[in-house]
């Protein structure tokens, strides 16, 4: 996928944000520069609306915006069906996901109407439990026990290798997620780009490191019952031995960009800056 100038541009917001003066002064940049289509909740006279970001995907937009924090941008890109480049402009808290904060807007806007831009390829995970696809996860995959008054063993399998252990759960994420609550569970944050696993056990009874392994097939199980949750959003039970399967995503995400900056996620979750200087 290569980057040319937008004419063309869905936008979607978090809920809490659709009333703000900021909502309303990105919206205004936008449909002065580009055709838009509106997502509910949002709205707005110049702009079309589309019943959900369903219909995004049946149609044929440059790109995809969205309005909001990371939750915001989570959900779109689980949500998209086709490979449409996203663009996160941050108006909810940390925003490490995103890319533009409002004051970047005006210089940004020129870059994208002439295609000044890179897009960045991320990639996801796609996971099947009882032969049934889950939505796909830009972030991680969480297994984890529903009830606290068992600690179960969970095992990995990956190249006929097994690991078992007691513990609470335990995190596949992505590269994108590493910054994420993978990271917030003792997990090594990872370089966006590559397209590995991380692999992060959370509150094992006997000390399992986090791992970082290359793209493959992995295999969770439990002997008892567990919560799949997908990017923090989504949950979806499994009986005891049952197995999740999971594996790189054939469907990556892709980004919009202006500079390349590795490693731009740390740098923002450890300063809270939107630009790396």
């Amino acid at each position: 996928m290569r980057a040319k100038p937008l004419k063309t541009i869905a936008v979607t917001a978090k809920e809490s944000v659709v009333n703000t003066k900021a909502c309303y002064d990105v919206l205004k940049a936008l449909v002065s520069t580009f055709e838009v289509a509106a997502v509910p909740p949002v709205r707005h006279p110049k702009a079309s609306t589309l019943n959900s970001l369903v219909e995004v995907t049946n149609r044929n937009y440059d790109a995809v915006v969205s309005l909001g924090g990371d939750g915001t941008l989570l959900n779109l890109v689980r949500c998209l069906e086709r490979q449409i480049p996203v663009l996160g402009i941050n108006l909810g808290g940390r925003g490490i996901l995103n890319e533009l904060e409002l004051q970047d807007l005006p210089i940004a806007l020129e870059k994208l109407r002439t295609g000044d831009y890179h897009l960045e390829r991320r990639v996801r995970l796609k996971t099947t439990v009882r032969k049934k696809a889950l939505p796909q996860a830009l972030n991680e995959v969480y297994l984890a026990r529903p009830r606290h008054n068992i600690t179960p063993t969970f095992s990995l399998k990956f190249r006929d290798q097994v690991i078992s252990s007691r513990m609470d759960g335990i995190i596949v994420s992505t590269p994108t997620g590493s910054t994420g609550y993978s990271y917030s569970a003792g997990g090594p944050v990872v370089l966006e780009s590559l397209k590995v696993f991380i692999i992060t056990p959370v509150l094992p009874i006997y000390r399992v490191p986090p791992l970082v392994l290359p793209a493959g097939n992995i295999v969770l199980s439990s002997r008892s019952a567990f919560d799949v949750t997908i990017d923090g959003q989504q949950v979806f039970g499994a009986d005891g031995c049952e197995e999740v399967k999971i594996a790189i995503s054939p469907e990556p995400a892709y980004f919009i960009r202006f500079i390349p900056r590795p490693f731009k996620q740390l740098t923002k979750l450890l300063s809270g800056n939107a630009i790396q200087q």
